[in-house]
């Protein structure tokens, strides 16, 4: 039976003790804050420079192709396999082109940008009472995943979401249809932005919601054919062996498993006995966790579960986490989104999430020694490389308990 939340007093839930004013001499929060943007810009220029080496341009370089073939003559490269996304994600990739330059620098400008944005917005919730630990967390966290955080437009979906749930702070109307403005047009671009309307107060949810689905059933009324081609991309791809469910092929695989690992879609996916089953697994499992979000969500805005401040943050954590550990597909770059998430926790001051933020931290050291340092390796069968993406793989399931723990341990009978 569940139970009825009250806002505020719970003790276990308190301000950070590492804010912006700590009651330290102004001269040391000034050496401290230059020692933070110091931290960010040097990690910035060396990504920047790994991302826009050619040698290492890597998807930057699929990005112009698609650009130069299709989306400069306003069409879109649905008959590339490679091309899995929702229609918004042509416009991040068209525009780079549009701008005077090289390519690959105004691709790598336009990421660094939006990283600058996120920094920005966890600098003001630690200004407006929260925590620096938030921004120190994104600027130790995205070089952790190396030059693939700039060459990838996930950052851009990053900082619409994390938008979303710290800079609109207003309960009104304005504020709801904003909020659901920013998650609309991130899901536009990559689907897993919608996991931030677990994050909308009960006041605002109709609001956010409905501005939210306005957006996506916009930009699918004026692309249909686009929208359908990625749903059926989606549909079709197969279990990529980076995921949590390709992780016991991949160890069995070590003992003897007589699949295979083949590139389709973009991506190495695993092929052979029993994939198919795991393919089902994990859609029943998507099924399951959009129930349990949903089931989340309608006793949030009914009142069974009174609201508290930290939901804002912590509850889109819990549940992205959630889809990354059901979904077929887990490139490293996803692995952005709960960094940027759990530095939007942190940077409140008010979360449970700190356990979990952790975990997801070191997961994010791991995955960049699979990609792209022992990617080749891990392909071939590398024990050594298997091990690492074990271990990354649990200490994802860690933080996705540890995470779901903090947000509904008061909701359990």
């Amino acid at each position: 039976m569940v139970r009825t939340l009250y806002v505020s007093t719970d003790a276990r839930i308190r301000p950070a003790a590492s804010g912006w004013n700590e009651g330290l001499h102004p001269r040391h929060d000034r050496v401290r804050i230059a020692v933070l943007w110091g931290a960010w810009l040097a990690s910035r220029t060396i990504l920047y420079l790994l991302a826009t080496d050619p040698r290492l341009a890597g998807d930057m370089g699929l990005y112009k192709e698609w650009y130069t073939c299709c989306l400069s003559k306003g069409s879109f490269p649905l008959s590339d396999p490679k091309w899995q996304y929702p229609p918004g994600a042509a416009l991040v990739i068209w525009l780079p082109g549009h701008i005077p330059g090289n390519y690959f620098d105004n691709f790598a400008f336009l990421t660094i940008a939006c990283d600058l944005a996120v920094m920005l917005m966890l600098c003001r919730s630690a200004r407006r009472g929260g925590s620096l630990t938030g921004a120190w967390y994104w600027v130790c966290g995205v070089p952790l995943l190396g030059a693939i955080s700039v060459g990838r437009f996930d950052m851009v979906t990053v900082a619409l979401t994390v938008a979303a749930a710290l800079v609109v702070t207003d309960r009104g109307p304005v504020g709801g249809t904003v909020r659901g403005a920013l998650i609309g047009v991130a899901a536009a671009i990559k689907v897993w932005p919608v996991t931030a309307l677990t994050g909308v107060p009960p006041g605002q949810w109709r609001r956010s919601v409905t501005a939210a689905v306005a957006v996506i059933l916009g930009v699918w009324a004026i692309f249909p054919r686009q929208m359908a081609s990625f749903l059926a991309h989606q549909y079709t791809r197969g279990i990529e062996i980076e995921s949590v469910a390709a992780t016991p092929f991949m160890v069995w695989r070590l003992a003897g498993w007589n699949g295979r690992i083949v590139f389709s879609f973009g991506s190495w996916q695993l092929s052979g006995d029993y994939v198919g089953l795991a393919q089902y697994a994990t859609k029943l499992a998507l099924v399951v966790v959009g129930m349990l979000v949903l089931a989340w969500w309608l006793l949030l805005v009914t009142g069974r579960i009174g609201w508290r401040p930290e939901f804002r943050t912590d509850a889109p954590l819990a549940a992205t986490l959630l889809f990354l550990l059901a979904s077929q597909v887990l490139s490293p770059q996803y692995m952005l989104w709960v960094i940027g998430l759990a530095a939007a926790c942190l940077a409140t001051g008010q979360t449970a999430q700190r356990p979990a933020a952790l975990a997801v931290l070191a997961a994010a050291g791991l995955t960049q020694l699979n990609f792209p340092f022992g990617w080749g390796s891990l392909v071939n069968g590398s024990a050594v490389l298997t091990s690492v993406l074990v271990a990354r793989n649990v200490l994802l399931v860690v933080a996705t308990v540890l995470a779901v723990r903090a947000v509904a341990r008061d909701v359990l009978p």
